[in-house]
């Protein structure tokens, strides 16, 4: 025999895999060998064959796979070889089995039918299959990977009996039905050639590292895994009629494309296209936080990432504990573009307010704390940097209310707050009690403070005070008696709908007559533009 692969030249250089015709298989140089059968793999990027190779006495099973486009070196199928000859290789349209002749294991059987699986990526669990008797041979597996036809001789006392045809069908992994004699080849299950082209999504080039899982659509089992063209992207993978399955095609380093494909309608020997798919080798990643208890929204960024890979992803915020976000792209990834809400939980600093009496410096039993009219203990913690309205009360002791601004770190403060005890004249100002422009409507900003004097005059049931507006001296006298008038009547219509007794309150408007401070700047006018109570009586 001369030195080249004559039988594998003939299957390989009329094969064409999509559009791409294949080169002639390259001469093998190496004098000696001896090649007897072979079969090409139903994608085309495999030749499984029998052949001797120099200084050996025995005929192995050998394959080659593809490499861009040559055909690598041939490699000796090691889990398969006995001391006998392994002959006739036919491998099934998935490549999970191969069917092929020991010739010579035992004197008592001639030549039998031997079958190995293709698991994990390994040629394994060879053994002949049940059915076999002592002389068959020629095995052939139909594209349906069920359907067997091989060659049996007849037994005769010279072993010199006729050939004749025989055909098996795989129930299962393990059981077949019992080998029936028949003139022809019986006909497969319908099957289809689904086929297509995996491109990269950005350069639109070809994508050859890649792979085609197959899955029962139903169970999700894996049937099959096939290879992709390493020069082409091209891939070709062979279904059976009547089923549900589910293709998963994805390269290392890109995303993953599904596609469910039901062959309930197919033809026998139908190609069906897929079509080119392109495959993205980046996620991108939308990432959007907001506050964990006001959901209000802080910031809006997009990462790119590179899928195959674990990424870190630290999000940072201004008043807010650092979040750290671990993605892993080397999972299945299907959708190249996502969005994620990430809630950020703001920092805080523990707040000791500590409540004494102004003149004895005693505690204060059970003040009633309030920050921005919500309670708050006396131990409480409070977001960073913020400005809140503390509100102090107790029984006792007129209402203690600031703007107090929470520190910049997460340490720990002490808030001293004096309580001013209630005693007859005692004047108190309450300089969060505002109006309109020009006018006697409380601002909506009032609120507050308002809610305070109402639950001062609740918590003091014996306290009757004296409700005083006052004004600048912008506009002559009757006007602004008129307006600080109308201002605390607006004050007490306020008190009264919450519910404070008419009798526990008086009204005066004093207009510009009770100035603190001189009226000789815009400040000094802000100061003497103000309502005060008067204790009366306790």
């Amino acid at each position: 025999m001369r030195n080249i692969f004559f039988s594998i030249c003939l299957a390989v250089s009329l094969t064409a895999l999509g559009q791409v015709k294949w080169p002639q298989v390259r001469v093998l140089e190496n004098q000696g060998w001896s090649v007897q059968h072979s079969v090409m793999s139903w994608d085309s990027l495999s030749i499984y064959f029998s052949a001797r190779a120099p200084q050996k006495s025995s005929y192995d099973l050998y394959v080659m796979h593809a490499d861009g486009w040559k055909w690598g070196a041939p490699q000796r199928m090691d889990a398969l070889s006995t001391d006998a000859d392994e002959l006739w290789p036919s491998v099934s349209s998935d490549e999970r089995m191969l069917f092929y002749v020991v010739s010579g294991v035992d004197p008592a059987i001639i030549s039998q039918i031997w079958r190995a699986w293709h698991r994990d990526g390994n040629w394994t669990e060879a053994a002949p299959l049940i059915i076999s008797s002592s002389e068959d041979s020629k095995p052939q597996i139909a594209e349906d990977n069920q359907s067997l036809v091989f060659e049996r001789r007849e037994q005769t006392k010279k072993n010199d009996g006729p050939w004749h045809l025989f055909a098996a069908t795989m129930m299962d992994d393990h059981n077949w039905t019992l080998p029936m004699q028949v003139q022809a080849a019986p006909a497969s299950s319908p099957i289809i050639a689904m086929s297509g082209t995996i491109v990269a999504k950005k350069s639109g080039k070809p994508i050859g590292t890649g792979k085609v899982l197959v899955y029962n659509a139903m169970n999700e089992q894996l049937l099959q895994t096939a290879s992709i063209h390493p020069m082409t992207g091209r891939w070709r993978v062979a279904l059976q009629s009547g089923q549900h399955y589910r293709l998963a095609l994805t390269a290392e380093g890109y995303s993953y494309h599904y596609m469910d494909v039901v062959t309930d309608d197919l033809k026998a020997r139908e190609e069906r296209s897929a079509g080119i798919i392109a495959l993205d080798d980046k996620l991108s990643l939308t990432l959007t936080t907001y506050d964990a208890e006001t959901q209000e929204i802080l910031d809006t960024r997009r990462e790119v990432l590179a899928l195959g890979k674990h990424h870190t992803i630290r999000l940072r915020h201004t008043g807010y504990d650092d979040y750290v976000l671990e993605v892993n792209t080397a999972r299945p990834t299907v959708f190249t573009e996502t969005e994620l809400d990430i809630a950020l939980q703001p920092q805080k600093s523990m707040h000791h307010f500590v409540v004494t009496d102004a003149r004895t410096d005693e505690p204060v039993a059970d003040p009633a704390l309030r920050m921005n009219g919500q309670p708050i203990a006396a131990d409480t913690a409070l977001r960073l940097n913020k400005e809140l309205m503390l509100q102090v009360s107790s029984p006792g002791y007129l209402f203690f209310d600031t703007l107090m601004t929470t520190g910049n770190t997460p340490a720990d403060r002490t808030i001293p707050i004096r309580m001013v005890p209630i005693v007859k004249d005692l004047v108190l100002q309450l300089r969060n009690i505002q109006f309109e422009y020009d006018s006697y409507e409380l601002t909506e900003s009032s609120n507050d403070e308002l809610e305070a004097l109402a639950q001062l005059l609740f918590m003091n049931p014996t306290l009757r005070i004296e409700l005083s507006s006052h004004t600048d001296d912008q506009g002559s006298d009757r006007y602004n008696d008129r307006l600080s008038s109308l201002r605390g009547k607006a004050v007490e219509s306020w008190l009264l709908e919450r519910g404070v007794p008419a009798d526990r309150m008086v009204t005066v408007g004093y207009g510009k007559r009770k100035p603190l401070v001189e009226n000789d700047s815009e400040e000094h006018r802000a100061l003497n533009r103000r309502v005060e109570i008067k204790v009366l009586d306790f």
